[in-house]
């Protein structure tokens, strides 16, 4: 049975979209087979899966009535489905980690995102499906990172030990259809997303 991921922050800005291609590339480079699924009206994730063009990481663009049998159709044709959410979808959001076998929230290191993690982390709550805060654009030092960590610990939120950094490398990978793995494999980046998707599928 496919495992879904479902990628979500309710707060704008966050990466998420990001965070879920870096993801992928690495799992794919894993031996997983993919399927993806873009819910977001933004379709960052669909554009850049057409500058991609690769048939291993497929994503379908899925409008909000179309959830439900977009993601079953990618159930039935990958061993894990990789989910991008809208931010400010409420009943949409919900239908998704509802299906989910683990909901990833990424979070930059300042308290506004902190906050903001609190309504997703309820919703997995309520929906009783596991959650995990990935800590990503962080910056070499900060005190932001430190009251960000205190922050998230004092709300009792399951923190994923791998981070990623803030470097242009994401960004610009993306930009190509590819990640930051693919670009430089033996960068930081490329350290930082794998060891990010090896603690994912250990999750799983």
């Amino acid at each position: 049975m496919a495992k879904i991921v479902v990628f979500a922050q309710q707060k704008g800005g966050a990466g998420k979209t990001t965070l879920l291609v870096q993801t992928a590339v690495a799992m794919a480079a894993r031996g997983c087979t993919l399927a993806l699924v873009d819910l977001d009206p933004q379709r960052s994730l669909t554009r850049w899966a057409e500058i991609r063009n690769d048939p291993e990481i497929p994503v379908d663009a899925a409008a909000d009535w179309q959830a439900g049998a977009a993601l079953r159709k990618a159930a039935r044709a990958a061993g894990h489905v990789l989910v991008d959410c809208p931010g400010n979808a409420d009943i949409l959001l919900r239908a998704a980690v509802r299906q989910a076998d683990l909901v990833v929230i990424p979070c930059q290191p300042s308290p506004m995102d902190a906050w903001a993690t609190g309504a997703t982390l309820e919703m997995c709550a309520r929906e009783k499906t596991r959650a995990v805060i990935v800590l990503n654009r962080v910056p070499p030092r900060g005190g932001a990172m430190e009251e960000t960590l205190r922050m998230l610990a004092e709300s009792g939120a399951d923190i994923s030990p791998a981070a990623l950094g803030a470097r242009v490398a994401y960004s610009t990978a993306f930009l190509q259809g590819r990640a930051a793995s693919e670009v430089s494999p033996r960068s930081r980046a490329a350290q930082e997303v794998g060891a990010l998707a090896e603690d994912l599928m250990s999750r799983l």
